[in-house]
């Protein structure tokens, strides 16, 4: 039993910490690049044509989660145009009361909100424009691992293009989280961690533990392909900005 919480412990803290963060960590250093090229080339109000819908999911993303972690929002603004004075393209301002280990804990997941944010837009976009895609990723989810076969459907190609030009804005301005967000999510850090391995062993010992750990595999395998699938929109992105 202990081996099996043990395990249990290590695969919640590796699948909810461990792959999110790597492709946080990814995706932010990509797009935070692309971003600078983009200022570099059209001037810094260039950010907002080509990331415009991420910014607001960005932010969006970090409104919604500081809302349900009962943290008190202040001013916000989704989108604004930078000048040269203040180049912020948006931002939450929000406090909370620090002894309150709910309202920390939160801090970690409002400043990465919108990479899971960003992840959910875009699935959902796929499930609108390209439904065939979305349909064969759902299943290829339920699957195992050795049984997992996905393929390309056909698909309508103007759809596709469509998908493809949003989900590379998407990317562009919302997989960048500032160095405010990394270290402000410090703050919630060990909460989180200590408040995973207190359900991670709740639920161990409970008779939903099958069911709960192959929810949290169909969740992972979700996130990762939807995470690869904007790393290489990202590189690519970053590759045509920095050679045009």
């Amino acid at each position: 039993m202990l081996k099996d919480i043990l395990t249990n412990i290590g695969l919640v803290l590796g699948l909810l910490i461990g792959v999110p963060f790597l492709f946080i960590y990814l995706l932010s250093a990509i797009n935070r690049n692309t971003k600078q090229q983009i200022a570099n080339r059209f001037g810094v109000k260039g950010q907002l044509v080509f990331g415009f819908l991420g910014i607001i999911v960005h932010e969006a993303s970090h409104l919604i989660v500081a809302l349900v972690f009962g943290h008190h929002v202040d001013q916000f603004r989704l989108i604004r145009i930078p000048t040269a004075e203040n180049e912020t393209l948006g931002y939450v301002h929000h406090t909370w009361r620090k002894q309150n280990i709910y309202q920390n804990m939160g801090n970690l997941f409002i400043r990465v909100a919108p990479i899971f944010g960003c992840c959910l837009t875009t699935l959902l976009l796929a499930r609108s424009f390209i439904p065939e895609v979305y349909q064969s990723l759902i299943v290829s989810t339920q699957q195992s691992f050795g049984q997992i076969g996905w393929l390309m459907p056909s698909v309508n190609w103007l759809s596709l293009l469509i998908f493809l030009v949003i989900a590379a804005n998407i990317c562009i301005g919302g997989f960048d989280l500032s160095s405010a967000d990394f270290e402000n999510s410090k703050q919630g850090f060990w909460q989180a961690i200590l408040f995973l391995v207190a359900v991670t062993i709740i639920i161990s010992i409970t008779p939903f533990s099958a069911g709960f750990f192959a929810l949290l595999g169909h969740f992972t395998t979700i996130i990762v392909v939807i995470s690869i699938f904007n790393l290489v929109i990202s590189t690519l992105m970053n590759v045509i900005f920095r050679v045009i």
